[in-house]
């Protein structure tokens, strides 16, 4: 069902359908407007409009909106949305579309006024039942900042600025069988983007806290897809936008077949504005919506450092003219240098395994960093480091201080929150090659050698072919995957996590100049296991790592190279343990006291000591399955944790006691046969005791 709002004031923009001053039904396509002129100032929205809701539903209350007369684009009434509350709202306005959009063009056009220093907000959702997946946010932010952005302003797409105090206009136009979100302000294209989430089912207008901003003159269109005749569409010019010299390259580019017949062939021309080379292409067969790569026999010779334009166009489709010629061509700027380096982006992405929304994220993340080949020592397509918060419940296991520093570099207050070579990230194959296709002047190699497993020395060549008088070098010891049970967002895989940076967070400072090379040596000492938040060990050894190497421009915070560095030698720390109060464990540096765990354990189960202020009684000990576990307490909460016999966390909770005594049971079938150091804390007072799971 396609739903229309009639509009019969002519002060105000509207469609001419027809020739008449209102919409009329199709089941074709979708067209609306509103420019609240047919209401009156004080009427709530969603309670006299029928194409209007709230997102509850729930119309004429604190959700809606009330019609003003305050300020207007043009005529006399606009809708006014203001929210002091943490939380933002609690007006919560949605225009349903009354259908979901997957295929087709779409596009929104409203006018805003934010006032001064205040900001606003709107998203598209793209499913009929909201709430369940946001095509895109706009965040308009205090500071002038406009976004266009996914998963809660994690993922931005585009950013430029708005005004204050003024009328502008935003518009969002989507090519959505196409996957082409554009977005202009005030008629100016601001840019392009490809989207992860491709529909659209309705618009929601939310004030953030603080926003105060009129919203009036919303145009919505749709019209669906329908591939009519020949039309051939050239999507891309494939060609490197950028070169080394001497080179004869390759014009290539992607032809789709936009149109309802299919495409058997056509001719390619390509210009350098003064000599046009055509090629026929035949014998093809590309139906509706199939795309063809091709790469043109006349080479472009380029022998000195310059700038060339060339235009590539497809004629004579099918020996007959092409139904859509303004999708035809496209022009392209290939500039050549006397010496590149291959770009490999890197990707800082900030998260917890206590964040909801990044357990969400992460895994969609991830695949797309596999896809490319992620730290790969000899074909890596991007790079990423991940660096585990400290937020928003309690730290993260791999957090330390080197993650606060980054985090407070690039000003991150919420997670996830992703950074391609320094900069706001859409997390998406086309951002990647974006940013891969950019020039770089920078050469890095080295070596990364371990000798006892738990010392590793990095030494690093770096040649510049341009002036970077303010650089920073970084080093950061990644590790490569592990198992983490103890987070509370329900992920138990991490990958790529950061374990420390050396020096430090602030890395190396660099002036690197053209044509010369600098060396950076650096050393870190590395314990393996017991990993606890504050701390800098690894979780399996160095032998789980690698490094990432890369350096920034302070001048504006770009990453302008990244290289991944595998670690040799021996990575492997000699098995040690030694007898503590919590057990046997072993310190991940090879100079415990015991050799075995076995030696180890012999001595260390009767040597123990037992604090017992809490009256501790454990059973059945041995248990097979549960344990469980009686102590006297005071009101207060008490901190109950089981280690293995290695030192390892297994199991972690707080009980909320009250005064005296305490019962309680833990599962154990989860854990394999051995020794385990149960330990309670409350206050200063603490208890230990042994388990022996069978």
């Amino acid at each position: 069902m396609t739903y229309y709002l009639t509009k019969k004031n002519t002060m105000k923009h509207i469609y001419l359908v027809l020739g008449l001053l209102y919409s009329t039904i199709s089941v074709a396509q979708y067209n609306f407007s509103d420019d609240f002129e047919s209401y009156n100032s004080g009427d709530y929205l969603g309670a006299t409009s029928p194409s209007w809701t709230t997102w509850s539903g729930t119309t004429g209350g604190a959700e809606d909106v009330v019609i003003s007369d305050a300020n207007a684009n043009s005529g006399i009434n606009s809708t006014f949305y203001s929210s002091s509350a943490a939380t933002g709202g609690p007006q919560d306005v949605v225009l349903p579309f009354g259908s979901l959009f997957t295929e087709g063009e779409f596009s929104f056009e409203a006018s805003f006024f934010v006032n001064n220093g205040t900001g606003a907000y709107f998203n598209l959702q793209a499913e009929e039942e909201i709430g369940q997946t946001w095509a895109v946010d706009c965040f308009m932010e205090t500071d002038g900042t406009f976004r266009l952005a996914t998963g809660g302003g994690a993922t931005t797409f585009i950013e430029t600025t708005y005004p204050f105090n003024v009328w502008f206009d935003v518009k969002i136009e989507v090519n959505i069988t196409l996957n082409i979100w554009t977005l202009s302000i005030d008629g100016q294209e601001i840019g392009s983007f490809e989207n992860t989430e491709n529909a659209i089912a309705s618009l929601d207008i939310f004030p953030l806290q603080g926003n105060q901003f009129y919203v009036d003159d919303i145009v919505i269109n749709h019209t669906p897809y329908e591939p009519i005749g020949l039309d051939a569409y050239l999507t891309s010019i494939n060609t490197p936008s950028n070169i080394q010299f001497p080179l004869n390259v390759e014009i290539m580019g992607t032809v789709l077949n936009y149109g309802e017949e299919n495409i058997t062939s056509f001719d390619i021309t390509w210009t350098d504005g003064t000599d046009y080379y055509t090629e026929n292409f035949s014998g093809l067969n590309i139906a509706n919506l199939e795309t063809y790569d091709f790469t043109h026999g006349d080479l472009l010779n380029i022998d000195s450092q310059t700038t060339t334009d060339i235009t590539v166009t497809i004629e004579n489709v099918n020996g007959a003219m092409d139904n859509d010629e303004t999708n035809n061509s496209q022009s392209s700027q290939i500039n050549s240098y006397p010496f590149l380096s291959e770009r490999i982006p890197l990707y800082e992405h900030f998260t917890s395994n206590t964040c909801g929304p990044c357990a969400a994220f992460n895994p969609g993340f991830q695949v797309l960093l596999n896809a490319n080949d992620v730290n790969n020592i000899n074909n890596s397509g991007v790079n990423a480091i991940k660096f585990q918060e400290s937020y928003p419940g309690a730290p993260d296991q791999s957090y330390n201080s080197d993650v606060t520093n980054r985090s407070s570099y690039y000003g991150v207050t919420g997670i996830p929150s992703a950074h391609i070579d320094g900069t706001s990230t859409s997390s998406s194959q086309t951002e990647i090659d974006d940013h891969k296709n950019e020039p770089c002047f920078i050469d890095i190699s080295g070596t990364a050698v371990s000798e006892e497993g738990n010392d590793l020395t990095v030494d690093l060549s770096i040649t510049s072919y341009q002036d970077y008088p303010n650089s920073t070098v970084h080093i950061v010891i990644v590790e490569d995957e592990y198992n983490n049970s103890l987070g509370s967002n329900g992920e138990t895989e991490f990958f790529q996590v950061a374990r420390k940076m050396l020096p430090n967070s602030s890395g190396t400072t660099a002036n690197l100049t053209s044509g010369n090379t600098i060396t950076i040596n650096e050393e870190g000492f590395f314990a393996y296991g017991n990993v606890e938040a504050e701390g800098y060990n690894t979780w399996n050894g160095l032998g789980n790592c690698r490094v990432i190497v890369y350096i920034q421009n302070e001048d504006d915070q770009i990453v302008l190279q990244s290289r991944v560095i595998e670690i040799t030698g021996n990575t492997n720390v000699a098995e040690s343990y030694n007898c503590l109060a919590n057990g046997c464990i072993d310190p991940g540096t090879g100079d415990g006291e015991y050799s075995s765990v076995e030696e180890c354990t012999a001595t260390c189960v009767t040597d123990i000591k037992h604090w017992n202020d809490f009256k501790l009684e454990l059973s059945p000990n041995p248990t097979t399955d549960i344990v469980k576990i009686q102590f006297q307490s005071v009101e207060e909460n008490v901190s109950i944790k089981i280690y293995s016999i290695a030192g390892q966390l297994v199991y972690q909770t707080i009980h909320n006691a009250t005064q005296g005594s305490q019962s309680l049971k833990i599962d154990m079938r989860h854990l394999e046969s051995g020794i385990y150091n149960l330990s309670i804390m409350q206050g200063h007072k603490k208890a230990e005791h042994l388990i022996i799971k069978q």
